[in-house]
């Protein structure tokens, strides 16, 4: 699917006009709803992503930032780019924000997507981030798309450039010409540490890869279809867990939960039917967790109905159960303990990114008309493998991939995040358009 079914002229009308809502609307912004559950810890991030907990208890995000000054031509669009991402750490206790890396590569898109910093994990002491969208064909030839180390004193090292490796290893949907949308070195978006490796999603490669302390990359599974893959969790001594937010418009059957098996790769699908998860977590007495970025609008507007972000209880019957329901843009979310962390206002155009706090989660009644929710019970077991296949490392060979990416679908995780703008310009619409007769222009499908 081409970006072509979307009126580009129409949508930038849209983010006009919304602009303008942001000042009528303040008062009704103010009134807005928030989550059934817990309490705002911060807030004032930029297009935050990623979280995890570092080992001196403290919150790290990955903030995309808003971009810069800079304007470069990708795809026969204007990007502006700068130096606008960040790391900060927040203290669960006061909701204190201190920078901890700064400067790091920002592109911002035609219509205000905001890619960045991505992932934030631990190995040890040591803190490592995803960085997306860098390299030569973003505007940051010294800084590529792939794992850093956070030093000491803000600054940072690279340890792999998964750009280059996406670049000469392609996914078999890339090769074989079924998959058209390419961002030049993927879309890294999330990670986890296990057995003292990073494993990465990537929602534009739909792949897992495994990348060492000493920077090597190779390829665990691919997922085939485009399913735009994004968190990532796993279980003690089990298989790993992925999320997927499908391709536009963001049906409910697209976004499910897989399991992969570790270390063999092998995918089943074991849970799906709510739209646009964001990302997975264990939380309390192992019981695992999705998180839905919202739910899909099948009315003409925005790609998703506002404020319907969720956390779902995995069932082990495939279904999903709401538990707490509410957040804007939720883009990924943690427990520590029996709090849960969630990243709100991941896109940052309706409000500045915040992180919402969820104490005693396990006492949390579940949504209203939601099914009761059992008790927290292990993660669920492996269900008969469905169509979304691993695909084998040997045999890839590069495409041709040009300068810059293809003419791009509304399934890759960069589109997914300019459908963000529309959708979070359409939510001030709708806001300020509480005293008017009339609505602007609408995204056309």
């Amino acid at each position: 699917m081409n970006r072509t079914p979307i009126a580009l002229a129409a949508l930038a009308l849209l983010v006009s006009a919304a602009a303008g809502a942001f000042a009528e609307g303040a008062t009704a912004r103010a009134k807005t709803p928030g989550p059934t559950a817990g309490t705002q810890l911060a807030t004032g991030l930029v297009n935050p992503r990623g979280i995890t907990m570092g080992p001196d208890g403290m919150l790290y995000v990955a903030e995309a930032g808003s971009g810069g000054s800079t304007a470069i031509t990708i795809d026969g669009g204007q990007h502006k780019v700068g130096t606008t991402g960040r790391i900060s750490k927040i203290d669960p206790a006061t909701g204190t924000v201190t920078t901890v890396a700064s400067n790091l590569p920002s592109d911002v898109g035609p219509l205000g997507d905001a890619v960045g910093p991505a992932g934030v994990a631990f190995l040890g002491a040591q803190l490592y981030y995803l960085q997306t969208h860098g390299g030569t064909a973003y505007g940051f030839p010294a800084t590529p798309t792939g794992l850093y180390k956070v030093n000491a004193d803000g600054t940072t090292t690279l340890v792999a450039d998964i750009g280059a490796f996406n670049i000469a290893n392609p996914v078999a949907d890339i090769t074989n010409g079924t998959q058209k949308d390419i961002e030049v070195g993927g879309n890294p978006y999330s990670m986890t540490v296990r057995g003292g490796n990073f494993y990465v999603v990537d929602g534009n490669q739909n792949q897992l890869l495994q990348v060492t302390p000493a920077g090597t990359v190779s390829r665990v599974t691919a997922f085939s279809g485009h399913p735009v893959t994004t968190g990532i969790t796993y279980a003690p001594g089990g298989p790993f867990y992925v999320t997927t937010l499908g391709q536009f418009p963001f049906a409910p059957s697209a976004g499910t939960v897989l399991q992969v098996g570790y270390p063999t790769g092998s995918t089943n699908k074991i849970a799906g039917g709510v739209s646009s998860l964001t990302d997975v977590a264990i939380g309390p007495g192992g019981q695992l967790y999705a998180l839905n970025f919202g739910d899909q609008n099948t009315s003409p507007g925005p790609p998703w109905m506002p404020f319907t972000g969720k956390i779902l209880k995995v069932n082990s019957d495939g279904t999903m159960t709401p538990i707490v329901s509410g957040f804007t843009f939720a883009t990924s979310m943690i427990f520590s303990g029996n709090t849960a962390y969630v990243v709100n206002n991941g896109l940052s155009a309706l409000a500045p990114g915040a992180i919402w706090q969820i104490p005693n989660f396990s006492s949390v009644t579940p949504v209203a008309g939601a099914s009761p929710a059992a008790a927290p019970t292990a993660a669920p077991a492996a269900a008969a493998p469905t169509s979304v296949p691993a695909t084998p490392v040997t045999g890839v060979t590069a495409p041709n991939t040009g300068t810059g990416p293809a003419a791009g679908t509304a399934g890759n995780l960069g589109w997914y995040l300019v459908a963000l703008a529309a959708a979070a310009a359409g939510v001030a619409a709708t806001l300020a358009g509480r005293r008017m007769a009339a609505r602007g222009p609408r995204l056309q499908r």
